[in-house]
């Protein structure tokens, strides 16, 4: 990939709006104006065309994968080779099928034909074959995407043109649509979730489901909002309440340009199940994909409230955070290399639904097709533990077949319905280095002393990563510092942090402070003041903040607390060598 050629214009010709246009080509202006302190420092820059090299590559991949699958068709329209294919036949042959006519193969193809003839013939008895059956579908009345062409959208970002399945699509295939979507609804849960339909629930199951709900709809199928609100309250209730405070590197494709800008975040992934130990990369590209689906499912409606709206975004950016501080493009993260493929298909679905190119440093695209190019069988098929599953989900990345959100998904805070904030005036934020350790006593002490002078210092950013470095640090002398921060900083993301800080810390000191933290307005700070109070005291209550549904119940958890301290101060601090008073 080129370097990125950022455009630096002087405040003159900004002024005069002479020079603008002809350089943006008529794009979003992007002024260097004060802004307010709540928007995010933007650039701009051109998103340069991938080498003639590899795009030829890439398109020399997808041709003979292409050959290869055609030709595993059976004579009854069923695919060969399918791992899951006795469990799973409807759902195995309509992901061979989706990902033929998604790599260009036109509906009306002798073979495409046989598949829908053979799909139909099924009966409906997985959420994932019903799910997928709905994306094919779709994708029979989707002009296939060209993977390196430049997005047609308008001044906001929002993508332009309309689904054409709504417009073409005949009689028989909408009713067989509508008999899938109400299959979908009724195996939903209560709690807005699906399975296989039996057992209890999985992320991936549900991720297909609200997919394939999305596709019935841009063919005309209606779903009402509940079913939308539930699967998003659910999925942003699941998604982890603990992570890494880090600096987000958030871009966002737009047409011809990117755009680039630097925010705090938490790094926050998703699970499998509800008994699976951590979060995975294949599970977190599936949270997202659920969050970004079921946004923009809600956008223009009454039930998508401004508090709802504003998790939503956080979930978001922390689930592109964990996968930024987690990329690889050719193995699953923290997860089961078996589904490496289906990871990388997941990635594809959240970068092109994210609208980013990057995550951090990496180009995700690029990385993860150079991955798949060295796996590529002669015979077109992929080398991987599931080589059929495996192989669709690798044409399926390289073609970049998923269609990106109308609405839009993640700007720089202070945006306002997908409109890009302008660059601000504030100098960029250097706050000290925090990933060097102090080797002495003496540069520790330095190390704090800035630390907090960035966490007392007006600007945001800088006192969000001055709270995280001092936990990292982890010198009581911050102790006083991170406690005032907790309290009444105005920044949830900083009270978010000085609350790690004090628990990384094992303040004894702290504990009043994070007990109060329970009943803080913002859900982020609950989650972090409770897992700091369980760091310092090693006290596990029963009842927990994921079960604490209102006000009331988070008073009642916080003084189950307060007794617990009452009675156990002593002894913590004594444990801690933390005397009172001292």
């Amino acid at each position: 990939m080129g370097s990125c050629r950022h455009l630096r214009l002087c405040p003159l010709l900004l002024a005069s709006g002479l020079l603008l246009g002809a350089l943006l080509g008529g794009g979003p202006a992007v002024s260097d104006a004060a802004e307010p302190k709540d928007k995010a420092k933007v650039q701009k820059a051109f998103n340069d065309l991938y080498p003639v090299t590899f795009r030829a590559a890439v398109n020399a991949a997808l041709e003979k994968g292409c050959r290869w699958l055609l030709a595993s068709q059976r004579g009854d329209g069923s695919f060969n080779f399918f791992t899951h294919h006795r469990a799973y036949p409807l759902g195995s042959s309509a992901l061979a099928t989706l990902t033929l006519l998604k790599c260009g193969i036109p509906r009306d193809h002798p073979k495409i034909v046989k598949a829908f003839a053979y799909l139909r013939k099924l009966p409906l008895r997985r959420v994932y074959s019903a799910s997928v059956l709905l994306m094919a579908l779709d994708a029979k009345y989707a002009p296939a995407r060209d993977p390196f062409a430049v997005e047609n959208i308008d001044r906001y970002g929002l993508r332009v043109g309309k689904d054409p399945c709504r417009q073409e699509i005949t009689p028989d295939d909408l009713a067989w649509m509508k008999e899938a979507v109400a299959f979908l609804l009724e195996h939903q849960r209560a709690n807005g979730t699906w399975r296989y339909p039996d057992g209890g629930f999985d992320l991936s199951n549900t991720q297909f489901a609200l997919l394939g709900l999305h596709a019935a709809t841009r063919c005309g199928a209606k779903v009402k909002q509940a079913v939308w609100l539930d699967a998003l309250r659910f999925c942003l209730d699941f998604q982890e309440k603990e992570g890494e405070a880090v600096m987000y590197k958030a871009n966002e494709v737009r047409g011809r340009y990117r755009f680039e800008w630097t925010e705090r975040a938490l790094s926050r992934g998703f699970r499998y199940g509800l008994n699976s130990a951590r979060p995975t990369a294949s599970m977190t590209t599936a949270g997202l994909t659920c969050l970004v689906v079921c946004q923009n499912r809600l956008w223009r409606t009454r039930g998508f409230s401004g508090q709802l709206r504003a998790d939503t975004r956080r979930g978001v950016r922390d689930a592109m955070a964990w996968l930024q501080q987690n990329f690889s493009p050719s193995s699953n993260p923290a997860g089961d290399s078996a589904w490496t493929f289906y990871y990388l298909y997941g990635l594809e679905r959240a970068g092109v639904l994210g609208r980013y190119r990057f995550l951090g440093t990496h180009d995700w695209y690029k990385e993860g097709a150079e991955f798949l190019l060295t796996r590529q069988h002669g015979a077109g098929y992929w080398i991987t533990h599931h080589h059929w599953e495996g192989s669709c989900f690798a044409l399926l990345f390289l073609k970049r077949a998923t269609s990106r959100m109308r609405a839009p998904v993640f700007t720089p805070r202070g945006g306002e319905d997908g409109q890009m904030p302008g660059t601000d005036a504030r100098p960029d934020v250097r706050p000290a280095p925090t990933d060097i350790d102090p080797k002495t006593k003496t540069q520790r002490a330095v190390a704090v002393a800035r630390a907090i002078r960035a966490l007392e210092g007006r600007d945001i950013d800088a006192a969000f990563l001055g709270a995280k470095r001092l936990g990292r640090l982890g010198l009581l002398r911050a102790e006083a510092p991170l406690l005032k921060a907790l309290r009444v900083h105005g920044d949830p993301d900083v009270r978010t942090a000085a609350a790690q800080a004090l628990g990384r810390l094992r303040s004894a000191g702290a504990v009043p402070a994070l007990l109060q933290a329970l009943t803080d307005q913002d859900v982020m700070v609950r989650y972090a003041a409770e897992t700091s109070l369980r760091q310092v005291t090693r006290f596990k209550p029963k009842a927990t903040l994921r079960g604490a549904t209102g006000h009331a119940d988070r008073v009642r958890l916080q003084k189950v607390w307060r007794t617990w301290w009452g009675d156990n101060e002593e002894a913590t601090r004594a444990r801690l060598k933390q005397p009172k008073g001292v």
